[in-house]
């Protein structure tokens, strides 16, 4: 399953969010990404309500309805290219990786 240039964009736009909270754009030396813990954000905005249901899905930058998938397919993407970077890894043979 592909991700979405929207899935991306909002992945890139959580980790801009941070760097520039904590002042490590351009700082040199800081490296980080939102790509592990977007998709558990995404999950939480899929299954929340009320306030925190807004308040997470501002935070991926996705509909809270569209959250559960859009970190599906970024979770499966994730995977195929460990599998794909580390043939060693235990990927299940009808990944076509085994």
């Amino acid at each position: 399953m592909p991700v979405t240039n929207a899935t991306i964009r909002a992945v890139n736009a959580l980790t801009t969010r941070w760097a520039e909270a904590w002042g490590a754009a351009g700082a040199g030396g800081t490296v980080f990404s939102a790509a592990g813990v977007w998709p558990l954000l995404a999950f939480l905005a899929d299954g929340a309500d009320g306030t925190a249901r807004a308040e997470l899905a501002d935070a991926v930058g996705l509909p809270a309805e569209e959250a559960a998938g859009a970190a599906r397919e970024l979770l499966g993407a994730m995977a195929a290219m460990g599998c794909a970077v580390m043939p060693a890894a235990a990927c299940p043979a009808a990944w076509g990786y085994a």
